[in-house]
C-alpha cells in the first residue's frame, strides 16, 4: 500500500532551481492525500507566474508514479500564501546565514539597490535621477554599477576616466558634481566591448567593485542591478548590506508580470521593498497638452498596492531626459515635473 511519507520522500528529489531547495524544504507541498493507490497533491507556487511550474509540476508527479504500486497521480498548483512566502524567506535566509556573510557597510549610511524584472525599463536612467537629485541636496552619493555585462551608468554620466590604483585600493572617477562612479565599462576602456563571462565571474566583479573601490564616506551608495533575478542579483543581496530596493516597471502588463520575480526574490531573502516607480507612464503632447498613455492605463500604483508598499510616482516619456542620458549630461537636465517625482523617491528613502 502506498504511504504518504514514501510520497513526500520522493518528491524530495524535485529541487526548485531558483531556491536551490527541494520542494518539500521548500514548503510547496502543502496537502497529501493517498487514497488506496492514487495521490493527490497540492502544490504552492511562489508566484502565479512562476516560469518554472510546468517543469516542476512535471517532475512532481514523475518523482510519484515511480513509487511501487502508485495508480493515478493527481497534482493541483495554487499559489503561496503570504504566510507561507515569509515562512519561506525566514527558512531561505536561516540557509544563508552559515553559507554567506554580509560584508561591512564600511564608512556608507546607506545601500540602495534599484531593480526591474525586465530590460528596456528605464532603470539606469531612474538610478541616475535619484542620485543626481540626492547630490542637488548635498548628499555625498555613489553609483555601483551591477550590471557587468550591459553597463549604461558612465554614458548617463559622460565619464570616461578610468579608475586607478592607489594603497591596494580602487580610487573610482567622479561625475561633474562629485558623484562617485565604478562600472565596467570604465575598467574595459571600451564602451562597445563584450563582457562574455559566466555567473560566478559576475558575481566576483560585483563584490570587488564594493569591497576593493575607495568609497570614503558616502550617504548613499546605489547599486544599478541588471533586469531579472539572475547570479547578479543574489550576489547583491545576499552579501551587500542593503537597506532596501527599489522596484522600477512601466505600464505594459509584461513588464508588470516579469517585475513580480525581482520583488518575489527581494522578500523571500529578507530585503525591504522602499517602493515602486512606474517609468514611462505616459507622454504630453507638445501640441495640446494632452495625457497620452502609450503603453496602456498605468498599473504602479495598483502592483504597490498589491504587495502593500508604497508607489513612489509615475514618470512621463520625456525626450528632453532621452537626449540627456544619450549625452551625459543627466545632471544639467531640468523639468519640472520628473524633478518633483525624483524628490518624492528621494523623500521615501
Amino acid at each position: 500500500m502506498v504511504d504518504k511519507d514514501d510520497v513526500l520522500e520522493a518528491l524530495k528529489g524535485v529541487v526548485d532551481p531558483e531556491l536551490g531547495m527541494d520542494i518539500v524544504a521548500a514548503n510547496m507541498i502543502r496537502e497529501v492525500k493517498v487514497e488506496g493507490n492514487d495521490v493527490k497533491i497540492v502544490m504552492a507556487l511562489t508566484s502565479d507566474s512562476c516560469p518554472l511550474a510546468s517543469r516542476l509540476k512535471e517532475e512532481a508527479e514523475v518523482a510519484v508514479k515511480n513509487i511501487e504500486g502508485v495508480g493515478k497521480v493527481e497534482l493541483e498548483l495554487t499559489t503561496m500564501n503570504e504566510e507561507e512566502l515569509k515562512t519561506l524567506s525566514a527558512k531561505i535566509k536561516a540557509r544563508s546565514a552559515h553559507l554567506l556573510e554580509k560584508l561591512p557597510k564600511k564608512d556608507i549610511k546607506k545601500i540602495i539597490a534599484i531593480v526591474s524584472g525586465k530590460g528596456g525599463v528605464g532603470k539606469s536612467s531612474v538610478t541616475a535621477l535619484i542620485a543626481t537629485t540626492l547630490s542637488k541636496r548635498g548628499m555625498r552619493v555613489g553609483i555601483l554599477d551591477a550590471d557587468i555585462t550591459g553597463p549604461s551608468i558612465p554614458k548617463i554620466f559622460g565619464v570616461n576616466t578610468p579608475p586607478f590604483v592607489l594603497e591596494g585600493k580602487i580610487v573610482p572617477p567622479t561625475s561633474k558634481n562629485g558623484i562617485k562612479l565604478i562600472s565596467m565599462n570604465l575598467i574595459t576602456g571600451r564602451q562597445e566591448a563584450p563582457v562574455i563571462w559566466r555567473g560566478p565571474l559576475v558575481s566576483s566583479a560585483i563584490r570587488q567593485f564594493y569591497i576593493d573601490v575607495d568609497w570614503g564616506e558616502l550617504d548613499y551608495l546605489l547599486v544599478d542591478l541588471p533586469p531579472g533575478t539572475s547570479d547578479a542579483q543574489l550576489t547583491v543581496m545576499q552579501i551587500l548590506p542593503l537597506d532596501g530596493v527599489v522596484v522600477v516597471t512601466s505600464p505594459q502588463e509584461l513588464a508588470n508580470l516579469i517585475v513580480s520575480k525581482a520583488i518575489n526574490m527581494s522578500t523571500m531573502l529578507g530585503v525591504p521593498i522602499l517602493g515602486i516607480v512606474e517609468n514611462m507612464s505616459y507622454v504630453i503632447c507638445p501640441k495640446c497638452g494632452e495625457r497620452i498613455n502609450l503603453f496602456g492605463e498605468p498599473r504602479g500604483r495598483m502592483l504597490a498596492e498589491k504587495i502593500n508598499t508604497k508607489f513612489l510616482g509615475s514618470i512621463p516619456i520625456d525626450p528632453d531626459l532621452s537626449a540627456a542620458c544619450d549625452n551625459g549630461s543627466i545632471e544639467d537636465y531640468s523639468n519640472a515635473t520628473v524633478q518633483a517625482i525624483a524628490e518624492r523617491i528621494v523623500e521615501s528613502l
